[in-house]
């Protein structure tokens, strides 16, 4: 809304004309506030129990316990089970390999979300 705002200071020239515009542009800033506002608490007073009111809540623990088990596989499980089909000299072929040059940047994504949101909630900046 900034950029408009320098736009309209650089287009018009009445200060009556700026101050008009600028109140419109301040009345659908919050009329888009309040429907986002209107959006979140439907959301939040969604009573739905299926698959998709499920997934609709608890998407992004989701993605987070499928990245920990990723990483718990690839790092902790998979050297185990070479470990012991080695020592009982079991041949298998290749076991599956995740693709962590994919999945990091989603782990440090969601990691730096966590931080940050820790960093409002200590700073009493969100509720």
């Amino acid at each position: 809304m900034d950029t408009v705002g320098k736009v309209i200071d650089s287009v018009h020239t009445s200060e009556e004309e700026k101050g008009q515009i600028r109140i419109k542009l301040q009345e659908l800033e919050n009329e888009i506030n309040s429907k986002q506002m209107d959006i979140n608490l439907a959301d939040a007073q969604s009573t739905a129990t299926d698959i998709s009111g499920l997934l609709q809540r608890s998407w992004r623990p989701l993605i987070g316990f499928s990245a920990a088990l990723a990483i718990f596989f690839e790092f902790v499980l998979k050297p185990f089970i070479v470990f012991f089909l080695g020592i009982f000299q079991v041949d298998v072929g290749p076991l599956p390999q995740m693709n962590m040059e994919q999945l990091m940047p989603l782990v440090m994504a969601l990691l730096g979300m966590a931080g940050l949101r820790t960093f409002e909630k200590s700073k009493k900046i969100t509720k």
